[in-house]
């Protein structure tokens, strides 16, 4: 059950035009008062005038707040309960107030049925209550104005320099020459404070590129490669036609010495104490919305997409992936298909986060070693870097050998193991094995113990013993079969090339992207309050580690929108997303739109392969093995041992 409010407006040539507004709760307020649900604007009606309620959706019950009551039926009262199938016509005021019942919905419909009442029948409400009588003209107000202006921000100022010039240092208070400040400067030129000069060279001549330059020598030199390739005449190309509005600012820019394109254009000072703020999306969107055509007019090659604001006009992602294997990483073209990404691994992500079956059962078992929970979830795979940005590759040692052992003996309580990553070294481990060790009880002999030679010729147990050490060799290239066949160790993760002849045993190479958005910027920290199935929607219900599970621009679009908030579906948490949130234009390997200084934080991350004490899990497997990964390993800047841990 729901209220309906119904009201009905007569246009100038007759015609009756209806609106419903459902409106929220089961007591609704009527009254002058533009708080109330029901506005009537009507003096003869109390600001809070009436409450409606209902109670079983049925009976509606009115119930006057103050003592002017409402009209039922020729009589005045102050409360009346009304069948709402039954109906009933109130009047409060000049206006008429009918309930009805359509459906399960309480219909209330509100018309005027007199001009006004006649206590406001020639009274202008605005004009009643307006302190216009009282004011002073515009033409007074607007003297009055100016004369503020002149003395706030002209004489005050002057007088204060004036007064003050000679002094070294003031009497705590406002000055009113401080009024003519611009404001304090940016974190990153926060030491220029007391040194306007370095920047502001002449008097009355606006910053130029050179002064800048002086300090910032290398920044131009690191620009994206598509800008810094891009030719004068097609960068002018791919500017929007300026307006009239535009040109007559740029007239006015070129007389006082204010070319376009310079640096200030995009970084403005004297905004606030903090880091300079951002470029507005509107300096991206200028060129960007609609670019494509621009330059295809101007006869360049167009190969980029147009973009004006990320909730509305951005085209669809294309990740850096294997189209085959063994392929070169390119770029995708969204729109030929599902895309693909052949990293040389076989994956499916389906059997791994099932919350049923053996791997759950297997992730159930290991809770209290582990840390795991009822089944297995992302993050216990796919780790975040050190500093939060990217996901770690996914290493065997680490990440798998908990679940799939590759042990193969135990020898006084240590366990050996293949080596991962070495498939010849896996041949000759297993080699070596078979040929260093006797038969622990060969099935010939009968379950009996070995014999001392005078009891050889009870059963001829010497012969058959000799024979199963002569034929081990042959089982050990069996087992080597085996690991590498389907079924096998190798197998069942990896694409086996089998020899012709021999024990030439060969893996596919495992290449795993490291950044697959390479033209944007991600940040996995930033959303760790996020479950990695509400981005990832796919992982699911992959089948194969072909599948690429990169989310795109719709996933997105789910919690970001543009700038000022556009959108093309419904967002219940909208985070506004800049051009400047992903992407970046001086090309320095940093996140977008932060001080050099906090850049290089987080990206002076030690680069080498972690020793084998760091992971307990290599105590059983080994360590890694080298050249099965292209990787790059980013680990914590001091181990566990020199932080003291």
């Amino acid at each position: 059950m729901s209220f309906i409010l119904r009201r009905i407006s007569t246009t100038k040539t007759g015609k009756q035009i209806v609106r419903d507004q459902p409106l929220p709760g089961a007591s609704i307020t009527l009254g002058r008062d533009g708080g109330n649900t029901i506005h009537v604007a009507d003096l003869a009606v109390n600001p809070q005038h009436a409450t409606i309620s209902s109670a079983d959706g049925r009976h509606v019950r009115v119930q006057a707040s103050e003592g002017l009551g409402f009209d039922l039926n020729g009589r005045t009262l102050d409360i009346a309960d009304i069948d709402s199938a039954a109906g009933a016509e109130l009047r409060f005021g000049g206006h008429r107030l009918t309930i009805a019942r359509e459906g399960e919905n309480i219909i209330l419909l509100v018309e005027r049925i007199d001009e006004l009442s006649q206590s406001s029948k020639d009274v202008d409400e605005a004009r009643a209550f307006s302190l216009a009588a009282v004011m002073p003209g515009r033409r007074m107000g607007a003297w009055a104005f100016a004369l503020v202006v002149l003395l706030a921000f002209l004489v005050g100022p002057i007088w204060a320099w004036h007064s003050y010039r000679s002094v070294d240092v003031r009497p705590q208070g406002y000055h009113a020459d401080k009024a003519w400040l611009s404001g304090p400067l940016s974190s990153a030129h926060a030491s220029l404070k007391n040194d306007c000069q370095a920047c502001h060279v002449d008097a009355f001549v606006a910053v130029t590129d050179k002064a800048c330059v002086g300090c910032h020598t290398g920044e131009h030199k690191a620009m994206s490669a598509s800008h810094a390739d891009a030719s004068t005449a097609m960068l002018l190309a791919a500017r929007h036609p300026p307006g009239v509005g535009e040109k007559v600012l740029a007239g006015f820019a070129k007389a006082f010495n204010k070319p376009q394109g310079r640096c200030v254009e995009c970084h403005t000072e004297h905004e606030g104490a903090g880091p300079m703020p951002p470029t507005p999306q509107k300096f991206c969107a200028d060129c960007h919305d609609g670019m494509a055509s621009r330059l295809k007019a101007a006869g360049f090659k167009v190969d980029v997409a147009d973009a004006g604001d990320f909730g509305t006009a951005h085209p669809e992602f294309r990740p850096l992936v294997r189209a085959a294997p063994g392929a070169k990483p390119a770029r995708a073209m969204p729109g030929t298909g599902p895309l693909v990404d052949y990293d040389g691994l076989k994956f499916p992500h389906d059997v791994h986060l099932a919350a049923n079956g053996g791997v759950a059962r297997m992730a159930a078992s290991f809770r209290g070693q582990y840390d795991f929970g009822k089944k297995l979830e992302c993050q216990n795979c796919h780790r975040r870097d050190a500093d939060g940005v990217r996901i770690r590759p996914v290493v065997m040692e680490r990440d798998c050998a908990m679940c799939h052992s590759l042990a193969f003996e135990t020898v006084g309580g240590v366990t050996r193991t293949l080596r991962h990553g070495e498939p010849d070294q896996v041949v000759a481990d297993l080699y070596a094995y078979y040929r260093s060790t006797p038969p622990s009880r060969p099935l010939q002999l009968g379950g009996m113990e070995r014999r001392r030679p005078g009891q050889y010729a009870e059963g001829q147990l010497y012969n058959i013993y000799f024979r199963e050490v002569a034929v081990r060799p042959n089982r050990a290239a069996d087992a080597v079969r085996a690991v590498f066949s389907k079924g096998g160790a190798c197998y069942d993760c990896h694409t086996i090339f089998a020899p012709a002849s021999g024990n030439n045993w060969r893996v596919m190479a495992v290449n795993q992207t490291p950044r697959y958005l390479e033209k944007g910027w991600f940040d996995h920290d930033a959303h760790k309050a996020t479950k990695c199935a509400d981005c990832h929607t796919a992982a699911p219900g992959s089948r194969a580690a072909s599948d690429l599970l990169v989310p795109g621009l719709r996933q997105c679009r789910d919690c970001h929108v543009g700038e000022g908030g556009a959108r093309l579906v419904k967002v219940e948490t909208a985070t506004e997303s800049p051009c400047a949130m992903c992407h970046e234009y001086h090309s320095d390997g940093g996140k977008p739109w932060m001080p050099a200084r906090q850049r290089k934080v987080n990206s002076a991350a030690i680069t080498h392969k972690p020793l084998a004490a760091i992971y307990d899990v290599s105590l059983i497997t080994g360590t890694e093995g080298r050249g099965l990964y292209d990787v790059t390993w980013r680990t914590p800047s001091l181990h566990g041992a020199r932080r003291g841990g």
